[in-house]
């Protein structure tokens, strides 16, 4: 099989359709070698004995012969976006000890086409020709269909499945829900929202903002993320003053979908009568992470309130009274804000004044 990173067809693009006549035959939007690589590997590669066609006969003893086999047998293309082309190669294999001849090559289905013979095509003893068979859907829907390759003495089939669906944007947040827990008045304090374009076209986000006192966003604005690609935005919230707070993220896009984030948070304020503070380090994540959760509560064990989302791997704790003893336990976060279990538990004792 000759690979399809590098792929060599000498012949004209030509070939016949169900009733025989001559029709050129294109290749729109060919895919990449890197695609077709892929998609021959999910395809793979098997082995078609052809049918013989009645009365061609067979060799006698000792005669030479040709010994054609296609590969792969069956090609299912899975979902297309309709306007683009997804392709794999089909591969033709003399394995005799004399020259074949392909006489004619029909393709029938939908969407279905390829490119690359001319017939009528030697394949001279113990050689291979590939050429590419393609899925190009005008419109949404499944289609079957298939490709046959007929020599002078057999006819090969490749069957051919493939679904057209429609160009859609679509716009997903890594969560519904930013809670900032307690922040101290006078010191910000900000979370990250990845936005993932999981459609199946680019997604263009205009703007994206921040409503609600004391919330701001920042980034993600005037981007356009490819399929899968994502873009992270940092909400922060800085009351100017003491008592719970709540807004929302507005995302303008061309996202076929709608989408809500919705902010909350509680302005503090630090307690008069402490001039301590606890500061915390952690060893950092030996994964990729965007930053770590860090948790207090006043028992041990839990429960723990969510203080910050700090991208260091240490907090200093300003909001503490004197005389208490506060527990903390640490968990790093993914690029999908997903958490980890929590660390070891720390504990800190406030003098008393």
């Amino acid at each position: 099989m000759r690979s399809p990173l590098t792929p060599k067809v000498s012949r004209t693009r030509a070939g016949l359709n169900s009733g025989g006549r001559p029709r050129a035959t294109s290749l729109r939007g060919l895919a990449t070698a890197a695609a077709f690589f892929a998609l021959l590997g999910s395809a793979g590669c098997v082995g078609l004995t052809g049918s013989t066609k009645p009365g061609s006969g067979g060799s006698s003893a000792g005669q030479a012969s040709a010994s054609i086999t296609i590969s792969p047998g069956t090609i299912s293309f899975g979902n297309v976006v309709v306007g683009t082309t997804n392709s794999v190669w089909v591969t033709l294999s003399n394995g005799g000890d004399t020259s074949g001849t392909i006489t004619k090559i029909v393709s029938a289905g939908y969407g279905f086409i390829y490119t690359g013979v001319v017939t009528p095509s030697a394949i001279g003893a113990g050689t291979t020709e590939s050429f590419p068979v393609s899925f190009d859907p005008s419109s949404a829907g499944p289609s079957s269909g298939s490709i046959t390759v007929e020599t002078a003495t057999a006819s090969y089939t490749v069957t051919l499945t493939g679904t057209g669906i429609s160009s859609a944007p679509q716009i997903s947040p890594s969560t519904s829900l930013v809670s900032f827990g307690n922040v101290t008045v006078g010191t910000p304090s900000s979370l990250p929202v990845v936005l993932t374009n999981t459609g199946n076209a680019d997604l263009d986000i205009s703007s994206v903002t921040a409503s609600g006192a004391g919330f701001a966003a920042s980034g993600g604005s005037g981007v356009k993320l490819a399929p899968s690609q994502s873009v992270t935005v940092s909400v922060t919230f800085d009351p100017s003053a003491a008592g719970a707070a709540t807004g929302g993220l507005a995302i303008a896009s061309n996202a076929t979908n709608s989408t809500s984030v919705a902010l909350s948070g509680t302005g503090v304020t630090t307690p008069t009568n402490s001039k301590h503070s606890v500061a915390l380090n952690w060893n950092p994540s030996a994964s990729a992470v965007i930053g770590y959760f860090v948790y207090r509560g006043t028992i041990s064990g839990g429960p723990y309130s969510k203080l910050i989302l700090d991208t260091t791997a240490s907090y200093t704790d300003s909001n503490v009274s004197d005389g208490q003893t506060y527990y903390y336990v640490v968990t790093a976060v993914d690029s999908s804000n997903v958490e980890s279990a929590y660390s070891n538990q720390v504990s800190a004792t406030i003098p008393s004044q």
